[in-house]
């Protein structure tokens, strides 16, 4: 990966997110996950957001990356859960936001997701960053967490991540006041899909939009546009999930860019990890804590392009 060059008084910080695919192959997934927090050091994991988290999961990633990191899971929310260095972070509130709910999953829907429409939610976690050497006190950040419907059109899923919008859009600017939000980061799994790729971008980069505009973030993965979710490591009991990967020994499949990573802070760099043991990768970003916040630019007043990492997992 291409990294900026910057005089930092205080390491960045790791933001990320991943669908760890119910945990199946929670073992393959912990070597990915401690294998980024090491090669990207001495960056600190500040904001790892985990959907289709099940018990304990999550817990065990802390664990699989050591003291201090802790997980945060909402009783609300027990499918969404946050990892952290506490040492770094500390957690302070949480929003759980009930999302737009299907009538109806189409027949064609229920081969690979309920029959019955499920109520999503998304979360808004606030949190604060440790000044560290800057000196002064600990800064605001709101991280926002979401798992869009599977089921339903990619209009729905954009009604969905409007109403995340809205809740982190409100904490922010309680945190940070009119006209000048707290920095932020929102990120999860969008489901955008279309079988034709360019046009399953084009919703997404639709869907992502108002976040430009509304908060100043900006989607780190749109510069490379990789996919990170593939239906032929779809290795769930789902009738459909079995034919994807059928179709995918056969290289049949329908690649799309789901899961993103959109923040207000200055990127430093920017990645995304192969994962064998999830349908989805995991996409990264390393983001200034620094000079910068409230957001802004990098030090020349652009933003920094960053980088593409294709990680490997370590081990099988």
């Amino acid at each position: 990966a291409r990294r900026l060059s910057t005089h930092v008084r205080l390491p960045p910080m790791l933001v990320a997110t991943h669908n760890m695919m119910d945990g199946i192959h929670l073992g393959s997934l912990l070597r990915v996950y401690t294998a980024l927090a090491q090669r990207e050091r001495p960056a600190f994991v500040g904001a790892l957001c985990l959907q289709e988290n099940h018990s304990g999961h999550a817990a065990q990633v802390a664990a699989a990356l050591g003291p201090p990191h802790r997980a945060h899971v909402s009783p609300g929310a027990p499918r969404l859960a946050l990892v952290y260095d506490s040492a770094r972070v500390s957690f302070q509130a949480e929003t759980v936001v009930q999302l737009p709910r299907l009538s109806v999953v189409p027949l064609w829907q229920r081969l690979y997701t309920s029959s019955t429409p499920e109520q999503k939610v998304g979360v808004v976690y606030r949190l604060e960053v440790d000044a560290g050497a800057t000196g002064g006190p600990p800064r605001p950040l709101v991280v926002s967490n979401f798992h869009l419907d599977s089921a339903g059109t990619n209009a729905h899923r954009a009604q969905q991540l409007r109403a995340v919008h809205a809740a982190h859009r409100a904490e922010a600017l309680a945190l940070g006041g009119p006209g000048a939000p707290a920095p932020g980061v929102l990120c999860g799994d969008t489901n955008c899909f279309s079988f034709h790729r360019p046009l399953a971008g084009r919703a997404l980069r639709r869907m992502l939009r108002p976040l430009q505009t509304d908060l100043g973030m900006r989607d780190v993965g749109a510069a490379s546009d990789w996919p990170t979710h593939y239906f032929a490591r779809a290795d769930e009991p789902k009738v459909g999930q079995r034919i994807a990967v059928l179709f995918g020994t056969l290289g049949v499949d329908f690649p799309c860019r789901y899961d993103v990573v959109c923040t207000s802070l200055p990127v430093v760099s920017q990645g995304q990890e192969h994962v064998a043991g999830s349908d989805h990768d995991l996409v990264w970003a390393a983001v200034r804590v620094d000079g910068g916040w409230p957001p802004g630019g990098d030090a020349e007043g652009g933003w920094p392009s960053g980088g593409h990492t294709e990680g490997t997992e370590q081990g099988a």
